[in-house]
């Protein structure tokens, strides 16, 4: 599994990037995860005092399946490459949306540079995602995937 994290300011084309990449991915055959970083918490995926969000409280994993999928809460280490083993085990690929201090992850920074550790290449913007593409694709032929 080759996991690689796009990381950017805000309004950078972080989002856009990982789109176009992920869909060139699929079309190519490979099977691609993506987790995306919320370090303020800011995300809304349940409503306070539904059952979900009640059995939140008690337990680790808890799960909410419908005919449009399934989403699962789960307590876990918030850690990319943990999470990436843990929940996409079997793809190719998984493309991570943020993390930029993670010290390990491998990054491709996008727009304005910043510091930031394991960064592989930088973009200026979305519309450079070929660039991006080429070097995941390098990144797989050299795991063998």
């Amino acid at each position: 599994m080759t996991i690689v994290a796009v990381v950017g300011y805000h309004n950078s084309g972080k989002t856009t990037l990982i789109e176009r990449i992920a869909k060139a991915l699929t079309e190519r055959g490979y099977k691609v995860g993506y987790i995306k970083h919320d370090p303020k918490g800011h995300a809304v995926t349940d409503k306070e005092g539904s059952d979900t969000f009640r059995l939140k409280k008690i337990l680790n994993r808890v799960a909410l399946s419908s005919p449009e999928g399934v989403v699962l809460w789960s307590k876990e280490r918030d850690d990319p490459i943990y999470l990436a083993k843990i929940f996409f085990e079997g793809f190719d690929v998984v493309l991570v949306e943020g993390y930029k201090n993670h010290p390990y992850l491998k990054k491709v920074g996008i727009g304005e540079r910043f510091e930031a550790k394991e960064v592989i290449l930088w973009v200026e913007g979305p519309e450079e995602w070929e660039k991006v593409l080429s070097e995941i694709e390098r990144l797989l032929e050299e795991r063998g995937s």
